[in-house]
This record gives C-alpha cells, sequence and structure tokens, in this order.
C-alpha cells in the first residue's frame, strides 16, 4: 500500500516540527526575554531540522540511486558465509545480476524530503533576518 504524498509531507513536517519544538526548549526560546535571542533560538531550530531532513533526502537520492551498490553486495557476499544454504542460493550470484535486480524495482521518493528541509531553512533564514535587525539595534 502506497502512502499518499500528502501523507509523506505530514509525516516531514511533523518530524521537524518536534525536532523545532525540543530545540526551542532546549536553546531556551520559550523562556527568552530577549527578542533578539528569541529569534536566534527560532533561527536555530528551524535550520537544524531543515538541514536534517534535506540531507537525509540526498543521502536517500544517493543510495537510490547506486552510489552505495557495491557496498552493499560486497558486505551480502561477506555475510553469506554465516548464512543458511537457501537464502545464500536467493542472493544474486554477480555484481550485473544485483545491479540488474535494483534496476527492476521502483525508485524511492525522496523529493519531499528535500522539499520539507528547504522550507525550514528557507523559514530560518527569514528568522536570521529578524534576529539580525534585533542584533544591530543592541
Amino acid at each position: 500500500m502506497k502512502k499518499s504524498p500528502l501523507k509523506r509531507y505530514a509525516i516531514a513536517c511533523g518530524i521537524g516540527a518536534g525536532l523545532f519544538l525540543l530545540l526551542m526548549i532546549t536553546r531556551g526560546g520559550f523562556t527568552a526575554t530577549d527578542p533578539a535571542e528569541q529569534w536566534l533560538a527560532i533561527c536555530d531550530a528551524l535550520f537544524v531540522p531543515g538541514v536534517l531532513l534535506a540531507m537525509t533526502g540526498l543521502l536517500l537520492f544517493a543510495a537510490d540511486g547506486g552510489v552505495f551498490d557495491m557496498l552493499k553486495f560486497g558486505v551480502q557476499k561477506a555475510l553469506s558465509v554465516i548464512m543458511t544454504k537457501k537464502r545464500r542460493e536467493a542472493l544474486p550470484a554477480t555484481f550485473y545480476d544485483y545491479k540488474e535486480a535494483r534496476a527492476a524495482r521502483e525508485r524511492m521518493p525522496v523529493a519531499f524530503l528535500l522539499i520539507t528541509g528547504a522550507v525550514f531553512i528557507v523559514l530560518a533564514a527569514a528568522a536570521l533576518a529578524v534576529y539580525s535587525r534585533y542584533d544591530t539595534m543592541i
């Protein structure tokens, strides 16, 4: 059963919002009395989840594109020594067979992570602009 794109975005936004709240609590963003400190905490709390979501999306995109295929195939071959005979026979015999089996699979959608991360980063840049206005007033 496939997840709808809206559900994927909602989950990514939920993870980002959870990290935002956690960082706001730990950075004192809710208890700060100085507006500059509040905006700095908001900027940090938006930037960290944005980078984490975007970089996770890039890593998954690279992995799905085949960057780690040789490593994964080599680890499977190395671990085949301790596998049962039935499981060992299910593994592809050559790297070419492995690549053909991987090419037949459906690609993993990752755009929702990249877009959600980019939105958090843009919001962090806006918070940084507001922070810099307060910081220059002091």
